[in-house]
């Protein structure tokens, strides 16, 4: 009896110990790599996060050719990032005085042709004196520059014998008020003993004025520079990372000013637009958010929505940046007063910037991205795990620790084929949970069997004393 208990626990046991298959997920995509790289990314797909069961991605599992698992970390998701500008070539215009006047002396008025070029007109306000004409700055126009300044580089003729001075660096929206950026940049130009010092650059801490105004300070009695050119270094363009887009399953929630929204999936929702039914349609809405009928609402965002004729044409409130959210439902409560949206039913579209997966090739291909499993549990490694030193470096290339150093690692993007149904729609159900009932089973079948050893054991002491008065009784 012991013997059939312990083989039936163990024949539990190991089926719940048993390794993952495709099979056990309800949907599949065939993976296209090359082969000849250890690491590949694959970007999901909308119909992925249809399919899971998971808002965390749980479920989501990287298969061989073989149908053993393999390797796979999430790559952080930026949803924004840095472009950087080269810099541009600013004309500076050269600011001429006679003796005793400085730049606060002079009135500046700009010209635009049409074809964008400036052209200044300088006018002295200060007491006529004589001497002849020189220069005291420079005028630089920004106003066409779409992006602020984070410095300025400048060169100028060379001076016998080097350079060391201070210039002063001011801004103006409007020409007439002239604000201080920097009150004594130094500039040098020096050499001696064979080496070279120089400093051209000044910072500008992010400023982006129309017009900027350049003049030395306390130049002494020695002219100082004639500058030459001027470069300005933009500041980096935060730019949206492209996003993934689907509209909404819609339908009346019932009440007055509420519809109901159904996204049919677990997707990580960080934009939402709003399309309104009938043109000059102005309201405050509120999106609120659930993943289950028995979870209450949570709101995450409150806008005024629009929708305006004008010019001919038409425009709409922007999409509405939220805290990324994987809910299925959705709820838009619109404020009734002025009409609520009018006739007809609103439409809402969710955005979202989609995940990265990175898997190690281990085994022969093809791979395969599996995914769907109620009860699942993730198994992902940390990124930096997958690949020691992890460091971003933008594009598909990172930065990873080896041999004490970090170097560049290329990781190729695999693309996906079409969605393949695998264990069916069976395993996004909830499945026997194997492993509780196999330690419950486990757990009962020894009771049973102690309890079988102790009866046993109690037969045994009672026959023992039973024999042991049987002589007595005979004296």
């Amino acid at each position: 009896m012991k013997t059939i208990v312990f083989a039936w626990i163990v024949a539990i046991a190991g089926a719940a110990a048993a390794v993952e298959r495709p099979a056990d997920f309800a949907y599949g995509m065939p993976v296209k790599t090359d082969g000849k790289e250890a690491l590949y990314e694959v970007t999901l797909p909308q119909a992925v996060y249809s399919g899971v069961t998971r808002a965390d991605l749980g479920d989501v599992r990287v298969f061989n050719g073989s149908g053993d698992p393999v390797p796979f970390a999430w790559r952080p998701r930026a949803t924004s990032g840095a472009q950087s500008t080269p810099p541009v070539s600013l004309a500076l215009f050269p600011l001429q005085a006679r003796p005793g006047t400085g730049v606060d002396g002079l009135s500046i008025r700009v010209r635009r042709s049409a074809d964008g070029r400036s052209s200044i007109d300088v006018v002295s306000t200060a007491p006529q004196q004589k001497g002849e004409m020189r220069v005291v700055g420079y005028f630089v126009d920004l106003s066409l520059l779409e992006s602020a300044l984070r410095a300025i580089e400048l060169d100028w003729e060379p001076v016998s014998g080097g350079y060391a001075g201070k210039l002063r660096v001011e801004a103006s929206d409007d020409l007439g008020s002239w604000r201080t950026l920097v009150a004594a940049a130094p500039l040098v130009d020096l050499e001696m003993g064979g080496q070279r010092l120089q400093r051209k650059r000044i910072e500008l801490s992010r400023q982006k004025p129309k017009y900027l105004r350049l003049s030395w300070v306390a130049p002494g009695a020695a002219p100082p520079p004639v500058l030459t050119s001027l470069r300005g270094e933009l500041v980096d363009k935060m730019i949206e990372a492209p996003r993934q887009w689907i509209v909404a399953d819609s339908a009346s929630a019932g009440k007055p000013g509420e519809y109901l929204f159904d996204l049919n999936g677990h997707f990580p929702v960080d934009r939402v637009r709003l399309r309104l039914p009938e043109v000059n349609t102005v309201a405050r809405v509120e999106w609120l958010v659930r993943d289950r009928a028995d979870q209450p609402w949570r709101p995450v965002a409150r806008a005024t929505a629009y929708r305006l004729r004008r010019d001919g044409g038409e425009i709409a409130s922007a999409e509405i940046p939220i805290a990324a959210s994987a809910y299925r439902y959705w709820l838009l409560r619109v404020d009734q007063r002025g009409g609520g949206v009018g006739a007809g039913m609103p439409q809402i579209e969710a955005g979202w910037v989609p995940h990265t997966l990175v898997f190690a090739a281990r085994g022969e291909p093809p791979y395969q991205l599996a995914y769907g499993k109620r009860g699942a549990e993730p198994t992902h490694h940390a990124i930096d795990t997958l690949i020691p030193g992890y460091r971003e470096s933008g594009g598909t290339a990172v930065r990873a620790a080896t041999a004490g150093a970090p170097h560049a690692v290329k990781i190729p993007s695999a693309g996906t084929l079409a969605q393949q149904e695998l264990g069916g729609k069976a395993r996004l159900e909830q499945e026997i949970d194997w492993k509780r009932w196999s330690l419950w089973g486990a757990l009962i079948a020894g009771v049973l069997v102690l309890g079988a050893m102790a009866r046993r054991l109690m037969r045994q002491l009672d026959r023992s004393g039973a024999a042991s008065k049987e002589p007595e009784s005979g004296k």
